[in-house]
């Protein structure tokens, strides 16, 4: 076995079906048994998925008493493949096998290849009316001898290409079902079959919340005022057979009105089974709280925390999870934030460093020169009167204490700006009054 090489096979003979013999030379192949492999294996097993060579098709025919080798010609002339270079007829009168022997092994290198090989000899196998059991390479067939043999042509083989050729064009063609045309109907849910079920108290045990529900959200979503939506509700409940108890209608009810979940009508459809297909989609906007994927509004989030506290000393992930946003949507806004030049980052070095944000000084000085400008009183601290109005945050969990709070003051057309302990001047000179954050 070690001296098989990957290119070589194994040819299985035997005298009884349930006794595989291994045939390693062709003396061994020629000798006086009464079954052998149309393939060679890559293992001991006689079965597909251990086939390395297809040296042949064999198809069994099981024809009556009196056909001959002439009219199992004419059934592969019929049926438009190539003419078998051999037949060999068994123990039983009016039985043959018909091979195709290739004109070099097919090396079956993938699964795939070997599927194509299965198809190829089911598809002759029924082309041919053979008998339909006996589909497989890995199969046993009769030894050809000079006894059995009652047609050969030693001048002609059958190609791999022949055989992929003919499959290709008698494969049938997949009929292109015809789109079913969507019924949709306009309005709310309520309007469409779906809708006009739901509102029916016909739900039984076990389905009554999500019935419920699902009214719930249909009358929310097209506007019912909220004490019909109470009403209906109950009056629902009061026509079913086995109502529900109050204070669970009222949880419902009470689940409804939050306004925190609308009415799908895929989900309508898979409660009624009816349709509920209405025209056009809108998509409710959650409240900002709650909406926390936007990268424009998470910028906003890095850049007012940034102007709480001056610098952020934090991973990316627990800066996210401060912030309650998503990792990669924050990643995603710092990247835009540094290529706009408004977000500086230093990045450490080592197993156990961390990076450091901060916005960059031209971002801070247009800030300044833009709230420099607006009419404001004399000695007035803006972040007093609404601008910069972020505040220190409470509960603050970066590494660094917070600090450099932006606070800026006028005076005499001048204004101070102090941020993470650096003073700067106007564009009118300095004025020794203003208001400094530790």
């Amino acid at each position: 076995m070690n001296q098989v090489q990957k290119e070589h096979g194994l040819v299985l003979g035997s005298n009884i079906k349930s006794d595989p013999r291994i045939l390693w030379t062709l003396p061994d192949l020629v000798k006086d048994y009464t079954y052998i492999t149309a393939a060679t294996f890559f293992a001991r097993r006689r079965q597909r998925r251990y086939v390395r060579h297809v040296v042949a098709f064999v198809c069994d025919f099981d024809t009556p008493r009196g056909t001959t080798p002439d009219d199992i010609m004419h059934l592969y002339y019929t049926a438009g493949l190539p003419l078998p270079e051999l037949i060999v007829a068994t123990a039983t009168p009016g039985h043959y096998q018909a091979w195709n022997t290739l004109d070099e092994p097919l090396r079956l290198r993938n699964d795939l290849l070997r599927a194509k090989t299965s198809k190829i000899h089911e598809a002759m196998v029924g082309a041919l009316g053979a008998d339909p059991c006996a589909v497989g390479v890995e199969r046993w067939v009769r030894r050809p001898t000079v006894e059995n043999t009652v047609y050969v042509d030693d001048f002609s083989r059958t190609s791999w290409d022949e055989l992929c050729d003919w499959y290709e064009a008698r494969r049938p063609v997949k009929a292109v079902k015809a789109k079913a045309q969507k019924v949709v109907y306009i309005g709310s849910l309520l309007t469409t079959p779906a809708g006009r079920r739901i509102q029916e108290s016909v739900a039984e045990k076990g389905e009554r919340n999500r019935w419920a529900y699902g009214l719930g959200l249909c009358l929310w979503d097209a506007g019912v005022p909220v004490p019909e939506i109470h009403a209906k509700l109950h009056e629902w409940n009061k026509g079913l057979q086995e109502p529900l108890a109050m204070a669970e209608v009222e949880k419902i009810y009470r689940s409804v009105i939050t306004g925190r979940h609308h009415a799908s009508s895929r989900v309508l459809s898979s409660i009624t089974g009816l349709p509920a297909q209405i025209r056009g989609w809108y998509k409710w906007a959650k409240p900002r709280d709650r909406r926390r994927d936007h990268v424009s509004e998470v910028k906003e989030d890095i850049i007012g925390d940034l102007l709480s506290h001056g610098s952020v000393h934090e991973t990316q992930k627990a800066w996210a999870e401060r912030l309650g946003v998503a990792y990669r949507t924050l990643k995603e806004a710092i990247a835009q934030l540094r290529k706009e030049g408004i977000l500086e980052a230093l990045t450490g070095r080592g197993r156990y460093a961390r990076s450091s944000y901060n916005l960059s000084e031209g971002y801070l000085n247009s800030l300044a020169v833009s709230s420099a400008e607006l009419p404001v009183a004399d000695g007035c601290v803006l972040s007093e009167i609404g601008l910069f109005s972020h505040g220190v945050s409470n509960g603050h969990t970066a590494i660094s204490p917070p600090k450099g709070t932006l606070s800026l003051s006028l005076s005499g057309g001048g204004f101070y700006m102090e941020h993470a302990g650096v003073r700067r001047a106007g564009r009118n000179g300095l004025s020794k009054e203003g208001c400094r954050s530790g």
